[in-house]
């Protein structure tokens, strides 16, 4: 399987630096490291794709009968050198709030997919046990179904980004009438969404091109206009609450139309053309926004969850390919 984490998942550095591990007795798990990893920790809570599992729910040995999804049938060695059985698991064990009741599948073009799944809550929970005795996981086919489900009372609760548009949360956090059955509530930032220049590569291997694209883009508009100002335009690639990243990164290459312009005409040669910018729109524009196709635009995300009160059940309305954070 080391094969294919390093084929599928190359940016995860666990497999790479990972020696071996073993168990020295119970509630004891050692990893040895061949070489130093700042991020080992973070990526062992990383949900996938990695996962700790009870060795009772392997369907046999482990190195004959792998975990992986049953659905994914076999790797050959060919692909990873090393071939992969996936058998899937024999069991769901867990130590949370909620134990795994049952669930309900539906088949697709695109493959099966949960269409409802129950949870009831965990008595023996270390953490004590929930106030909610059944959580049901529905599966809802699009966002305009998530959101008619949310407003008619058969959905209880939406939980994570991307689920329901900007507009839709925007319209339902300013609806007074709206307001007396739903509300809303903004977690902290959880991540940034970044689009990144290859500065590895022409024309975004020169700093200045760079500048001039970050500078032509105003990205404040975009917020407010498309987000609905339910979002915040960030500098850093981590949020600033994540650990070590409380870091206020100056000088900050904020829209600038005016020094795009400059250094565009700057990198193309035509200082002489500067002081005439202003009057020579098509020049201006051209070279200003032409180099605006991979555009830098950082913009903080936080989850919304949407809440109705009912004494025993949460149903979890999940948008297909959205993941629940």
């Amino acid at each position: 399987m080391e094969g294919q984490l390093k084929t599928k998942h190359g940016w995860y550095g666990i497999p790479l630096v990972t020696e071996d591990w073993s168990c020295n007795g119970d509630f004891e798990f050692v990893i040895r490291t061949n070489t130093k990893h700042g991020p080992y920790l973070q990526e062992l809570t990383f949900i996938r794709p990695i996962r700790m599992i009870s060795p009772n729910a392997f369907v046999g040995d482990s190195k004959t009968a792998n975990s992986c999804q049953l659905a994914w049938g076999t790797f050959d060695d060919k692909e990873f050198n090393e071939e992969v059985v996936c058998a899937g698991i024999a069991g769901i064990y867990g130590t949370g709030p909620f134990s795994y009741e049952s669930r309900e599948t539906i088949s697709t073009e695109d493959g099966e997919y949960d269409k409802e799944v129950v949870f009831v809550a965990n008595g023996n929970y270390w953490g004590g046990a929930p106030a909610i005795q059944r959580l049901v996981v529905q599966y809802y086919e699009t966002s305009a179904e998530v959101k008619t489900a949310l407003l008619n009372g058969s959905l209880d609760l939406v939980w994570g980004s991307g689920v329901l548009s900007d507009a839709d949360i925007y319209e339902i956090e300013n609806d007074n009438a709206l307001q007396k059955d739903v509300q809303v509530f903004h977690s902290g930032d959880l991540q940034n969404v970044i689009l990144i220049l290859n500065s590895g590569q022409a024309p975004f291997d020169d700093i200045e091109v760079r500048k001039t694209v970050i500078h032509s883009i105003n990205k404040v508009a975009f917020v407010q206009k498309e987000l609905k100002g339910l979002q915040q335009v960030v500098d850093n690639i981590f949020p600033l609450e994540a650990p070590f990243c409380n870091v206020d990164l100056t000088p900050r290459w904020d829209y600038d139309f005016q020094k795009a312009v400059l250094l565009s005409l700057q990198k193309c040669g035509m200082e002489e053309a500067v002081a005439s910018s202003q009057t020579n729109n098509n020049l201006a524009m051209g070279l200003g926004w032409g180099l605006g196709i991979g555009l830098l635009v950082m913009i903080s995300l936080a989850t919304f969850f949407y809440k109705r009160t009912r004494k025993l059940e949460v149903e979890l309305g999940l948008q297909k390919g959205a993941e629940a954070l």
